[in-house]
C-alpha cells in the first residue's frame, strides 16, 4: 500500500508524486521504498487534490506545527495541486507548510513560479548540491543539462525575496569537501541558511 502522507520525526509529509527530472546519485528511494511511518513511497497512481486532503483531514495534526511537501518524487511537477493544498492547509488546518525541493519548479513549469508561493509557503528547503554547473549535473543527473544549475541558483535569490524561511543544502558525503565549504559560501552570499544533510 502507497502512502500519502507519511509522518517523519515530528512533522507530516505529502507524498504526491513519485515524478523527478533529476536522478541524483544520492537519492534514498533507490536505497528504500519507505521512510518514517509510511508503508511504501512508490505511489501507484497519484492521488487527487481531495484524497491529499482526505488524508490531512484523517490524520492527528496536534502535534506537528508544519506540514512538509516532500516525498519520493518533486513536489513542484504537480505545482498546480500543491498551490491549492497548500492553501487548504494554511487556511483550513492552520498549520505552517514548508516546499522541499530540488529548485526545477520554474524550468518544470515553464514559467517564473515563485511568485504563486507568496502566502502558499512558510518556508522552503532548496537542494543546491553542487559548487558549479558540471558537478551539478554530475551528482542530479538532471533531465534539463547544464540550465539547471543557474536555474536552482535564480530560485533561490527569488524565493529570498518572496519566502519568509530559505534553507539551501547539500548531501554529505557525495560531493568533496571543499565543495560543501562552497556551497556554504554560495548560501552565505545570497543571505540564505545552509545545512548539511
Amino acid at each position: 500500500m502507497s502512502s500519502i502522507l507519511y509522518r517523519y520525526g515530528s512533522r507530516y509529509y505529502i507524498n504526491m508524486t513519485n515524478r523527478c527530472p533529476c536522478s541524483c546519485i544520492f537519492c534514498v528511494r533507490d536505497q528504500t521504498p519507505t521512510l518514517g511511518d509510511a508503508d511504501s513511497l512508490w505511489l501507484d497512481r497519484e492521488p487527487t487534490v481531495q484524497e491529499v486532503k482526505d488524508a490531512l483531514l484523517a490524520a492527528d495534526l496536534s502535534s506537528s506545527e508544519e506540514i512538509v511537501f516532500c516525498g519520493y518524487g518533486e513536489p513542484t511537477e504537480r505545482f498546480e495541486d500543491l498551490k491549492e493544498i497548500a492553501a487548504f492547509i494554511k487556511n483550513d488546518l492552520k498549520k505552517r507548510v514548508r516546499l522541499d525541493t530540488n529548485g526545477l519548479g520554474s524550468l518544470i513549469n515553464g514559467r517564473d513560479i515563485v511568485p504563486e508561493l507568496k502566502g502558499l509557503v512558510d518556508s522552503v528547503s532548496i537542494s543546491l548540491n553542487a559548487k558549479d554547473e558540471e558537478e551539478y549535473l554530475h551528482v542530479t543527473r538532471s533531465t534539463f543539462g547544464l540550465k539547471s544549475y543557474k536555474a536552482v541558483l535564480e530560485f533561490i535569490e527569488e524565493c529570498r525575496a518572496t519566502v519568509n524561511g530559505v534553507t539551501v543544502s547539500v548531501v554529505g558525503g557525495y560531493i568533496p569537501q571543499e565543495s560543501e565549504d562552497e556551497c556554504a559560501r554560495i548560501a552565505a552570499r545570497m543571505n540564505v541558511a545552509f545545512r548539511v544533510r
